[in-house]
């Protein structure tokens, strides 16, 4: 009687074991970052500021995905505003300088994080001082589309 009581309290944490190791059929275990998956974000992002200061509003309505919160200068834009801002000369970069990129993988969505010295003009006001910028990417429909941008400035030094 002792064996066949030992025996059940162990298969029980066996069988619990196997849930803990085994993924349920059909998901995928959560793969590490590849430094290729990271180049190919920031591929497309340099593609985002070039875009940007080419007013290349075609390349910019693909990489801009539709759902796009941009927060920057005080304001939050959507895509169509983001697009018009650039298109109108509201966003004119008179140099685009960034440092520090630090790029993090997590499932589909891509975080860069940096440094920004660029020299821009929006709606007429110059912005000079140097600010830290996010932009996540997520990977929709096959390709990295930028879902959303933050800005915020630091004090002149």
């Amino acid at each position: 009687m002792k064996d066949k009581a030992c025996t059940k309290r162990l298969a029980m944490p066996v069988v619990l074991l196997a849930f803990v190791i085994v993924p349920a059929q059909g998901q995928q275990t959560p793969r590490p970052a590849t430094e290729a998956t990271k180049r190919e974000v920031l591929k497309v992002d340099d593609e985002f500021n070039r875009a940007v200061q080419a007013k290349d509003t075609q390349a910019l309505e693909g990489i801009l995905a539709n759902e796009l919160s941009w927060i920057a200068r005080g304001d939050r834009l959507d895509k169509r505003q983001v697009i018009a801002d650039v298109a109108s000369e509201n966003l004119h970069f008179k140099s685009l300088t960034h440092d520090s990129i630090i790029v993090k993988i997590i499932g589909n969505t891509a975080i860069v994080t940096g440094h920004s010295s660029s020299i821009l003009d929006y709606k007429g006001k110059l912005f000079d001082a140097p600010r830290l910028f996010t932009n996540v990417y997520m990977k929709i429909d096959g390709r990295w589309q930028l879902v959303a941008h933050h800005v915020s400035e630091l004090a002149k030094s």
